[in-house]
């Protein structure tokens, strides 16, 4: 084979992987991540028996969709607070969760997939809210779903009932939980461009070669002021 064609055909196949892979991630192994993050009550620290404990998993599937899950744990002995903070004797429950990010953004929500709660509602920019049957002290909220195109970054999340201790929330004293985030574009270019490169590497030598012919030509053109022609008798090449 002449010795152009093998860079030649190389740089068109990291032509088509520049297309076909373009603002998409080159995905290595699928993701099965799991935790736990607190939501600190009102009047909290993020460290009282009034927070409540979200348990979330993310799994990627082949289709490169994510499923993100969350189930809402109402500790044992929560009870309603006074205004100022005291406690009563009426235990507390949750019925409300919600988490923060833009499903408006490209790939951020895919369409009717969040499930879970008696009602589910989209917010659009404000994010996902799930409101289901009152959680008691000491049980969990049945597991609310959604699925993504984007994999996980971490974001705000709040629960919500109808008096003190809540809200719960992540901000500020709570911990965050994983939502959806966008790739940024510099990451999702390096990557492409290492794979361009890998797929290059068998080539490099001849590719240098062929460079370092095209600068030697360029400064005896430059040197003489005009074009070489080839002589007529003999064909350049490399071997």
């Amino acid at each position: 084979m002449n010795i152009f064609a093998k860079p030649l055909i190389a740089l068109a196949c990291a032509g088509i992987l520049l297309f076909v892979f373009s603002g998409q991630k080159v995905q290595a192994a699928l993701l099965n991540e799991s935790g736990t993050a607190i939501l600190a009550d009102t009047f909290g620290t993020g460290a009282g028996s009034e927070d409540l404990t979200v348990d979330w998993t993310v799994v990627e599937n082949l289709s490169g969709i994510y499923t993100y899950s969350y189930i809402i744990e109402n500790p044992a002995g929560d009870v309603v607070l006074n205004n100022d903070g005291t406690p009563t004797s009426k235990p507390e429950v949750v019925d409300a969760f919600g988490i923060g990010f833009d499903t408006t953004a490209a790939n951020a929500y895919v369409p009717f997939s969040q499930t879970g709660g008696l009602y589910d509602r989209n917010s659009g920019v404000n994010g996902l809210y799930w409101f289901f049957a009152p959680v008691t002290a000491g049980s969990n909220s049945p597991t609310l779903s959604f699925q993504s195109y984007l994999p996980p970054g971490m974001g705000n999340a709040d629960a919500e009932a109808g008096a003190p201790p809540s809200p719960w929330a992540s901000d500020p004293y709570g911990q965050q939980v994983p939502i959806p985030a966008p790739i940024p574009e510099s990451t999702a270019t390096l990557t492409l461009l290492a794979a361009a490169l890998f797929l290059l590497l068998p080539f490099r030598f001849a590719i240098s070669r062929l460079i370092h012919r095209g600068e030697k030509m360029a400064r005896v053109r430059a040197a003489f002021g005009r074009p070489l022609a080839p002589h007529p008798c003999r064909r350049d090449r490399i071997n």
